[in-house]
């Protein structure tokens, strides 16, 4: 490896950022290398490290578990291990909740979402129009059934992710359908013999032409609308952004501008919610989540001071390209075998993105494989800590602004 035929050099130096140096030694596990100062977070941190390294449930870790790990100052400072033990189960345990929108009439003090409103307005940012099914399906579906006022705003249109024989599947439907019914339409007809023709001489990475990437676009969009309606919602709660900086055709998007920010303002401003989900998923190999989340962040910075904002929390999830680590996590929406099973079949409702997509990544599973082995994994850490055991648990991180 480059890095460590470097490190000998007497003139390197090594520019990292968070998540590049994240699992180095020091910055992952800094107190088997120096003395820290144990905030909170560290504790819960180093406490779930430990228990999981020795595979012991959190409640079983001993005095000499500390001590054996480079952890016998956090156990002169807070110790014995039971007092220890017993701080971060319960901090874990809290996490848990069925009640994504927080429990009406219930004691909240405890809880990572608020009791009041009972019925909260929540607006649920999607950067891809599957980003919303496959990252917190679960949820999505929980909140409407808890009854809240649930609207979906799905930030750009996806149309590149979509296969060119899906694009003239489509279009040829739309021929026939215009043929069957008697329908008289020569700009459908013109519209899909250009987009034959073109597809047919389309070279390795070469731009669709607009008709095709608006084919791609509503085919996206199509089966958007079918997952909130599956979920769900009505029409009027379903929001296509189409932000601008995502309409160069290619991978490789614009900066995002005024127009993004202005757009998304826009529609929190009419929302006024309780509660915003968005994808902290930076994992994303397109890019397109990050500055989906810088849109969201800076829109909300810009809004902080409306009185309607004091009552707005952010959440965060992740989505089908890493999860959150289990100490970072602040709420866990826990699933049966059944809701399992009833977000597969919300995924599914995305056609043009299985068998075989066309921004796979390195892995070689489809989305909704990703999303349940995550999920389940998710379950499986909280079951191997000594916490209840679940089929599923969708994870989401609270950004303060």
């Amino acid at each position: 490896m480059p890095a460590s035929y470097l490190q000998e050099h007497r003139n390197a130096t090594f520019v990292l950022d968070k998540g590049a140096c994240s699992k180095l030694t020091r910055i992952n596990t800094p107190w088997l290398v120096e003395k820290v100062e144990w905030t909170d977070k560290l504790v819960r941190k180093a406490v779930l490290a430990l228990a999981l390294h020795l595979n012991k449930p959190i409640l079983m870790l001993t005095d000499a578990d500390y001590i054996e790990n480079g952890m016998s100052d956090l156990l002169a400072d807070s110790g014995p291990a039971y007092d220890i033990n017993i701080k971060i189960f319960n901090k874990l345990q809290n996490t848990i909740t069925g009640w994504p929108g927080g429990k009406p009439n219930a004691d909240d003090s405890r809880r990572p979402e608020r009791a009041e409103p009972a019925k909260k307005r929540v607006l649920i940012f999607s950067p891809h129009p599957d980003d919303d099914i496959i990252s917190m399906g679960g949820t999505f579906k929980r909140l409407v059934e808890q009854g809240h006022e649930v609207y979906v705003a799905y930030q750009t249109s996806g149309n590149i992710a979509v296969a060119d024989d899906e694009a003239l599947k489509f279009a040829s439907f739309v021929c026939d359908y215009n043929d069957r019914f008697n329908i008289k339409n020569k700009e459908t007809e013109d519209i899909y013999k250009k987009a034959k023709k073109f597809l047919a001489n389309k070279k390795d990475s070469e731009i669709d032409i607009p008709q095709v990437r608006q084919i791609k676009g509503l085919i996206r969009k199509g089966e958007a609308k079918a997952t909130s309606h599956f979920v769900g919602l009505p029409d009027e709660q379903i929001h296509f952004m189409e932000l601008p900086f995502y309409e160069t055709g290619t991978i490789e998007k614009n900066p995002i501008g005024e127009e993004d920010i202005k757009l998304t303002m826009e529609l929190i401003d009419k929302i006024k919610p309780h509660q915003i989900y968005a994808a902290g998923d930076l994992a994303d190999p397109h890019g397109t989540h990050k500055l989906c989340l810088d849109v969201v962040f800076e829109s909300v910075k810009c809004l902080k001071t409306k009185k309607y904002m004091d009552d707005c929390w952010v959440w965060l999830y992740r989505g089908a390209w890493q999860e959150w680590g289990i100490d970072e996590i602040e709420m866990a929406i826990p699933m049966s075998p059944d809701q399992v099973l009833e977000k597969r079949h919300g995924i599914f409702k995305h056609q043009s993105q299985k068998d075989g997509v066309v921004f796979q990544g390195s892995d070689s599973r489809e989305f909704w494989q990703r999303a349940e082995d995550r999920n389940q994994e998710t379950a499986q850490l909280y079951d191997q800590l000594g916490l209840a055991k679940y089929a599923a648990m969708e994870a989401f991180v609270r950004w303060y602004f």
